[in-house]
């Protein structure tokens, strides 16, 4: 079980003997006085710069390991910041007030626009982009990825998670929600936005090492990213002016909520498998071995699976309240209030889970609990509630 981390420790030692070892021929013996200076002047000169290079080697990754391990804004209670809990009316909707001797439309932003907005921000201003940065894409000194750790690719993991959710929203708002019965001209500033959420994650301004992406100097991912930020704000301000369109209608909650079920049933089924060590074959009437293990501590990519979907259920947490409110004459009308609220339970339960080191072990194991089977249990909960909402909506 633990020979890959073992070799990999003895190949990192002899990598670190062979740097240090290494030393300039001494001077010869009654060499003349000037030789022996320039020798010495030049084993001093070969040792500072190998100082030199080391001290910049640890402030670059020292940056980068404080970046990986230190979490701005990081807190389930976003929402409340973002949220306007009493709206108007439904996102929007446009309604008519008497005010004096004239008549003024009133039309009310979304909040699953806003919630976009600020998770953009926390990803891309609030933290650095961890993916793309280029200490995490060359690995520990060469030798290692860094998803291979069970520590330093973590906020690298859930950054991937909450932004796998926000491409699934652009996308719904796109081509439904930002449109009427799917038949209008798409909104130009969703569309755009839903671009830019789509850039490939691990580009950084230089990718001289990186075949799959251009050599440079580009526009990294997060500035991409960022770039989606203006574009959703100004949607709102145009939608709160009624000047753009939500289409808060109940087939279109029921389309949404469908999407989004499908997409953490895909995260769901790739927990199991990975946490699944051994599994029953009813041909042979036995257990057999399955695609995942049950390494416990010892399984250093089974974070990377959790973290992801911690991040996309980091990112639901505040997308379903912000659906709540979009939809809020639907939830009303077709009396949803207590299925959504076990949904938003639920949500928040898997997206509060955070263990120190994420464990892969048995379901029943003592020691080495499964992690994975447990976020697997509570997505799979408010999976079952989506549906059910969903089947509600369909009557």
């Amino acid at each position: 079980m633990l020979d890959p981390l073992i070799a990999w420790i003895k190949r990192l030692w002899r990598g670190f003997i062979a740097l240090f070892s290494w030393r300039l021929p001494a001077p010869e013996e009654g060499g003349p006085e000037s030789f022996r200076k320039t020798r010495t002047a030049g084993r001093v000169a070969w040792r500072g710069s190998l100082l030199l290079i080391i001290i910049l080697f640890l402030l670059w990754n020292v940056s980068f390991f404080w970046a990986t391990l230190v979490w701005s804004n990081h807190s389930l209670t976003y929402p409340q910041q973002v949220l306007r809990q009493s709206g108007l009316v439904s996102a929007g909707e446009a309604v008519t007030t008497e005010g004096g001797t004239q008549e003024t439309r009133t039309c009310d932003r979304s909040q699953i626009v806003a919630v976009q907005a600020y998770l953009l921000t926390y990803l891309t201003e609030d933290n650095d982009w961890i993916p793309s940065m280029p200490q995490f894409k060359i690995g520990l000194l060469g030798f290692a990825s860094w998803d291979a750790t069970p520590f330093f690719d973590n906020k690298a993991s859930f950054q991937i998670g909450v932004m796998e959710a926000q491409r699934r929203v652009a996308v719904e708002l796109t081509d439904v929600l930002g449109r009427e019965r799917g038949t209008s001209v798409i909104d130009q500033d969703l569309q755009a936005a839903r671009g830019r959420l789509q850039f490939d994650e691990r580009t950084w301004v230089f990718n001289p090492f990186d075949d799959q992406r251009p050599f440079g100097p580009v526009q990294s991912t997060p500035g991409y990213y960022a770039g989606a930020i203006p574009l959703y704000e100004r949607f709102n301000d145009r939608l709160e002016r009624c000047e753009a369109l939500f289409d808060a209608r109940a087939d279109n909650l029921y389309q949404f909520l469908d999407r989004v079920a499908n997409d953490i049933g895909s995260t769901v089924d790739q927990l199991a498998r990975r946490s699944t060590g051994e599994r029953y074959d009813p041909a042979t009437d036995t257990f057999v071995d399955a695609e995942g293990n049950d390494r416990g501590w010892f399984d250093f990519r089974a974070d990377n699976l959790f973290m992801r979907a911690s991040g996309q259920m980091y990112a639901y947490h505040g997308i379903m309240q912000a659906a709540r409110i979009d939809f809020a004459n639907v939830i009303a009308a077709r009396d949803l209030a207590d299925v959504w609220d076990r949904m938003e339970q639920h949500i928040a339960e898997a997206a509060a889970l955070s263990p120190l080191i994420v464990s892969n072990g048995r379901e029943d194991g003592f020691l080495m609990p499964d992690h994975l089977s447990i976020m697997a249990e509570n997505i799979l909960r408010a999976r079952a509630n989506m549906t059910e909402l969903r089947d509600i909506l369909a009557r």
